[in-house]
């Protein structure tokens, strides 16, 4: 098996969006794809379950490619993106696809907030359903994940209902939280609750710098400023004892992404961005690949009880 992507192109409710599905093909039908590059999926464990990753304001899908790789080798497909649409005062750049109207004080949690799932899945149904795509009848949208980074992981969280996302069995996120800007017309440090109707595991970084320098979007007092912690404490009510929250010791905004590309998003917040440590990195891929397959009944190398034993892990909860 080697991983293969698939690209195309989508309208996310009005934004240009360019996507790329990752599977499992099949290494061994090379020379079929000598003049082509479309490699024919390998079936073995298809029909795959969906993940899709929602990235961060202004983060391209590359840095996210090694996550894809992580969750393929697990029998799954994996959709990355990019959405150029309106990011408010910062003008136009990469987004994951947010209604903001649908975050207001008197609409948020009544409709979907995403822009971007309903048009990428309903792209994704008609790759699978095209004879001539490699991943022809593979793709399995009854089994879909979300996740997210950042905003990407914001946007997860408040669409974390499968009437509103079809076929969502859990969502994760890391270095996203639910506190909503004063700008909504939220009052200060506000914490939403999102429907959570499917588990969910929420990661953090201990030394996240982007969060830490963006409280002034939320709040003016000088209290404590720990939106994903209390995102896990407030905003998910669900307390069936498959919800997660895993803070890793010394990560930070971007701890996520390989490779950190520094030329765009905020990655100058932190000065050692660029570097993070990969065994968190990889710390990371088993988190979010142990949590998927318990999501969906399926086996996987090591479970969620014991990744979270580790001495990179510096605080986690459990409901």
């Amino acid at each position: 098996m080697i991983v293969r992507g698939l690209h195309f192109s989508f309208d996310a409710d009005g934004d240009a969006a360019l996507g790329t599905l990752f599977y499992p093909g099949d290494d061994r039908r090379l020379d079929e794809a000598r003049l082509t590059g479309q490699v024919p999926a390998d079936d073995t464990d298809a029909p795959w379950p969906v993940v899709v990753l929602l990235p961060g304001i202004n983060v391209a899908p590359d840095g996210y490619r090694w996550l894809a790789h992580r969750l393929v080798a697990e029998g799954l497909c994996v959709v990355t993106f990019a959405a150029i649409g309106s990011l408010g005062p910062a003008g136009r750049g990469i987004t994951p696809g947010l209604d903001l109207a649908a975050l207001a004080p008197d609409t948020i949690g009544t409709r979907p907030s995403s822009t971007a799932l309903g048009p990428l899945l309903a792209c994704l149904a008609e790759l699978s359903a095209d004879e001539h795509s490699p991943v022809a009848g593979q793709v399995d949208l009854d089994r879909v994940v979300v996740g997210g980074h950042s905003a990407g992981g914001t946007a997860a969280l408040h669409n974390s209902d499968p009437s509103w996302v079809p076929g969502l069995q859990a969502v994760f996120a890391y270095a996203a939280h639910t506190m909503v800007a004063t700008a909504l017309g939220h009052g200060e440090a506000a914490v939403v609750p999102i429907p959570a109707k499917v588990p969910m595991l929420l990661l953090g970084g201990a030394d996240d710098g982007v969060i830490a320098a963006s409280r002034d979007r939320y709040r003016t007092d000088d209290g404590d400023h720990d939106p994903v912690r209390r995102t896990f404490a407030e905003a998910i009510h669900r307390q069936q004892g498959d919800s997660w929250l895993v803070e890793l010791a010394g990560a930070g905004h971007f701890a996520i992404c390989d490779p950190v590309d520094t030329t765009s998003g905020r990655s100058f917040l932190e000065s050692d961005s660029a570097t993070a440590d990969p065994a968190i990195r990889e710390l990371l891929g088993d988190l979010i690949a142990a949590f998927t397959a318990a999501s969906l009944g399926r086996p996987s190398r090591a479970n969620m009880e014991q990744l979270v034993d580790q001495s990179s892990v510096s605080h986690w909860e459990r409901r």
